[in-house]
């Protein structure tokens, strides 16, 4: 044990008291009380309803409010299956039989039945919650099916490679073909659908009613607020909320803010009429806050923060900007040791949010930043594009200029530089500092597929090659290989400058093998530097329980105090 990990320990613990209340659904909360190690259900005054071993993965309640259906997961590895919580007694009944993995269910008008696509089975499941009975319907193969609410007795959406028609399942009419549909909603007597162009409103007949794009936002999330659709989206780097009617944009405004943290909307929703968002930032523990009929939020007082979070925009080496958001203690100057995350893929957007190690770091002095990277969807279709499939080299190179431009800023010092990164921005966190070991003293990496020539042996490799622009062409097995992490790591010659590295593996997931973390560690120790693997046994790539959570948090906390003060290992 390193002579850091008993401070740091003890900082991580206070900002992990701090719990994640989730929006009202049906007059029902899920989410992670302050102090508790996992979710549970709880009613909109706080009393629990039922805080169940394992992992609740998703609520549905019953138009009457009696029953509540749950994804429920034993274990970390995203694997559920059905159960029905009975609201008033906080007791659950399991259906091991229907098998589930983050879909949604339908309740009839009368909650005596509900349909589900349980996707881990194929099949489109109904369920008599009164009797137990189960009839189940076999899918096809090849198709994934999805179920929104919408009409009379919800919608399908039936995917094929050619893209995905949604339709009415009361009567069976198509309301409109999308290349790639997220999500369904109601909208009075109609449908409001987001896909990857934007949203549109299509009637029960099939009738497009109206369309919104903007190619400079990335819509997250959506819902509708009387007579408005209102939009969750990220523009120019942070959260907006846009205010639709009838397709019309009448209203954009910056979703929070904060004059010493930079606050970021993750979920909006409406329950009984009441539109409430979720608001966090580096140092602003999640709440749950009402938008004010006039558009604005109130945020409830808070102590002092023991920091603030500053925003730079960074030239890139092609001319472009960079933002990237640092978060340092009150008062201090640097350079300090600092972290620097980064994702930067599948158009998500990294946003600066509320994560219990960016406090534990900045009491032991330390810097947090958040570095914006094409790929990402931070400003829009083109920054997607950009650093998308045969482009995700320009990722690698905007991290690469992040780091740069804070040493120049005097932020930080590339003996003081951490690059971390999970899953994809792991393996962008590994090129860099492989193919710019002069600029970090070391990097971390959680759950990343880090051999690009082999993406397929992971359980979810074909939605990497289309990431990283895998067709199977020649030039692009070469591209990768200059771009893949352990590919260059196993080149290495001994005795090569490297980067002390921190592999973490989770043992329970089911998207990324463990196999590339294993093989990163024993090329660069083969080439003479300092490399290890931390196991997080009861891990998955999903949500986590708070206990697992701590160490996998605090294992990179205490990788970085070590190798910014010379003491790695």
């Amino acid at each position: 044990m390193s002579a850091h990990r008993a401070v740091l320990d003890a900082a991580l613990s206070r900002a992990e008291h701090h719990g994640r209340p989730g929006l009202p659904i049906g007059g029902f909360v899920l989410g992670r009380r302050d102090g508790s190690p996992r979710r549970g259900i709880h009613r909109l005054d706080g009393t629990p309803v039922i805080e169940p071993d394992g992992h609740l993965q998703r609520i549905h309640p019953s138009p009457d409010g009696r029953l509540i259906a749950v994804e429920w997961a034993p274990s970390a590895d995203e694997n559920a299956v059905l159960g029905i919580v009975d609201a008033s007694s906080g007791t659950m009944h399991p259906h091991p039989g229907i098998r589930l993995r983050y879909d949604t269910v339908l309740w009839t008008p009368d909650s005596r039945s509900l349909d589900v696509v349980a996707s881990r089975d194929d099949a489109l499941v109904s369920l008599d919650v009164e009797t137990g009975a189960v009839q189940s319907t076999a899918l096809a193969p090849g198709t994934r099916v999805r179920l929104f609410p919408g009409g009379t007795r919800g919608l399908l959406a039936r995917s094929l490679a050619g893209g995905t028609r949604l339709s009415d399942r009361a009567t069976e009419t198509t309301l409109g073909r999308w290349p790639a549909l997220r999500r369904a909603w109601p909208l009075a007597d109609a449908v409001l659908v987001h896909h990857d162009g934007g949203l549109d409103a299509v009637g029960l007949d099939g009738t497009a009613l109206w369309r919104w794009s903007d190619p400079l936002v990335q819509v997250i999330d959506a819902t509708v607020h009387g007579d408005r659709v209102v939009v969750l989206a990220v523009a120019q780097g942070c959260s907006v909320l846009i205010d639709l009617h009838d397709g019309v944009e009448v209203g954009r405004t910056e979703a929070a803010s904060s004059a010493a943290d930079a606050l970021t909307v993750t979920e909006i929703g409406v329950d009984d009429g009441v539109l409430r968002l979720s608001v966090e930032g580096p140092l602003t523990p999640p709440r749950i806050v009402e938008r004010m009929p006039q558009g604005g939020t109130s945020l409830p007082a808070v102590a002092a923060l023991p920091g603030t979070t500053t925003r730079y925009d960074l030239p890139a080496d092609d001319g472009g900007t960079l933002s990237v958001h640092v978060t340092v203690p009150s008062g201090a100057e640097g350079p300090l040791p600092l972290l620097l995350t980064c994702y930067g893929g599948f158009g998500i957007p990294h946003l600066p949010v509320y994560e219990p190690t960016v406090s534990a770091w900045i009491a032991h002095g330390g810097a947090y930043a958040t570095a914006q990277l094409r790929g990402g969807g931070e400003h829009g279709a083109a920054w997607r594009d950009a650093g998308h499939g045969a482009r995700k080299t320009r990722t690698v190179a905007d991290l690469a200029d992040v780091a740069r431009g804070l040493i120049r800023s005097g932020v930080t010092r590339p003996d003081l530089l951490v690059l971390v990164g999970a899953s994809l921005g792991g393996v962008v966190a590994a090129s860099c500092a492989l193919r710019h070991p002069d600029l970090c003293k070391g990097f971390a990496t959680t759950a990343a597929p880090l051999d690009l020539l082999a993406l397929d042996e992971h359980p979810l490799g074909s939605r990497w090659r289309a990431e990283f622009g895998d067709d199977g062409a020649a030039e692009a097995r070469e591209r990768l290989r200059a771009l893949s992490p352990l590919a260059r790591a196993e080149a290495l010659q001994i005795g090569a400058t490297v980067p002390a590295y921190l592999g973490i593996v989770l043992g329970q997931d089911t998207r990324v093998l463990a196999r590339d973390t294993h093989r990163m560690t024993a090329a660069l120790r083969r080439a003479g530097g300092s490399a290890r693997t931390w196991t997080a046994a009861d891990a998955g790539h999903g949500a986590n329980e708070q206990t697992v959570l701590h160490e996998l948090g605090l294992a990179v906390l205490e990788f970085a105090a070590d190798v910014t003060t010379g003491d790695s290992r």
